[in-house]
């Protein structure tokens, strides 16, 4: 629960608890770390090297579960990483269970390779439960789901990512144009293509400033970019609340991910993030940004990725000549209108109910 990527499981956990439901949540943070939020908290220790995180935090979850009485009308929100090791346990108990799936496997090489036969039996232990459903974060990541594996979509439900309206709002902008990137820095994101796109719309004249938020496999090689060029600032991860505070006040979002399969099924948060903030969005053209089932949105603009930069320069200098108060008013109603965490707690309340009731 201490990064950026812990917003869903926040949201829908916090969600759940305002609405009346009685919450255990079980995962490796330390004891007591979660003693001011508004539900149980159990600590399973799991310090084993990378690879073999899930599977010796499933099997420890698995006997810490064992001893552990269940009501008739209790649900198990379960991570797909996991969840071999925890549904014949289910199972065993005739106890309705969620598949929480938020991604498929997202990292490169050998890791991802033995990933994804876990992903697909965690998928495959769904369609043989009467007594299961699965989540996904899109209608693309649906179709993938159901193409993939047996399960039936009716047994599929969406839960895309939301945002808090309260926290992610419109705020007094920059002087100077600001792009903005927050998430991991992974190369295999697209994020070495941003100082570029900076870059290119410095030589045409546009004075802007990019600022990139977050960790990853890039992030020291963005800093010594960013050491050359002072309009460049990279970040640490942060609080959401500092997080909101900045993205507030800039002007575009970047959506760089690469049109591959793991992000043309996804639901960036930060898409949402940025809506909610009244900045507009540039990013690469594929269903992972896309707002499915919405019309062209003018605050949106989004390229084939081999014009990323291109495109970009030019769409940054037509912004510059026009008054973007009407656009940014357009993003915050929409986000207010379809992205609200409300939205997603129906449908994930909706799916518990139907398996208990």
């Amino acid at each position: 629960m201490n990064d950026l990527c812990a917003t869903t499981q926040i949201a829908l956990a916090t969600g759940l608890c305002k609405r009346g439901y009685n919450l255990t949540f079980v995962n490796s943070d330390t004891q007591g770390s979660h003693d001011n939020w508004p539900w149980n908290h159990q600590s399973i220790p799991n310090n084993v090297p990378r690879g073999f995180r899930s599977r010796a935090l499933g099997k420890k979850m698995r006997k810490w579960f064992s001893s552990k009485p269940t009501e008739d009308d209790s649900v198990a929100l379960v991570d797909w990483r996991i969840a071999s090791e925890l549904v014949p346990l289910f199972q065993e108990r005739k106890m309705a269970w969620i598949l929480i799936d938020r991604s498929p496997p997202a990292d490169r090489g050998l890791l991802s390779f033995l990933q994804w036969p876990s992903w697909k039996r965690s998928w495959n232990n769904v369609e043989e439960d009467e007594k299961a459903l699965g989540c996904v974060v899109s209608k693309a990541h649906q179709t993938f789901v159901a193409l993939k594996t047996r399960v039936n979509p009716d047994s599929i439900v969406e839960l895309p990512a939301g945002v808090d309206l309260d926290l992610f709002q419109p705020n007094k902008r920059f002087e100077q144009f600001t792009l903005v990137y927050h998430g991991r820095l992974d190369r295999h994101r697209g994020v070495m293509a941003l100082p570029m796109l900076l870059h290119k719309a410095q030589i045409q004249g546009i004075e802007a400033r990019l600022i990139l938020i977050g960790e990853g496999n890039a992030f020291q090689g963005l800093s010594e970019i960013a050491k050359q060029n002072s309009s460049i600032e990279v970040k640490p991860t942060v609080s959401k609340e500092i997080l909101a505070e900045i993205i507030s006040k800039c002007h575009v979002g970047l959506l760089p991910m690469p049109k591959q399969k793991v992000w043309t099924i996804s639901s960036p948060l930060k898409r949402s993030e940025y809506a909610a903030c009244g900045l507009l969005i540039y990013g690469i053209n594929h269903s992972g940004h896309q707002f499915a089932g919405k019309k062209a949105l003018e605050w949106i603009k989004l390229v084939d990725q081999e014009d990323f930069h291109d495109a970009g320069t030019a769409w940054f200098a037509d912004l510059l000549e026009r008054d973007l108060e009407p656009l940014r008013q357009q993003a915050r109603t929409f986000a207010k209108e379809n992205l609200s965490w409300e939205n997603t707690l129906d449908a994930l309340e909706n799916a518990v109910l139907s398996l208990v009731q």
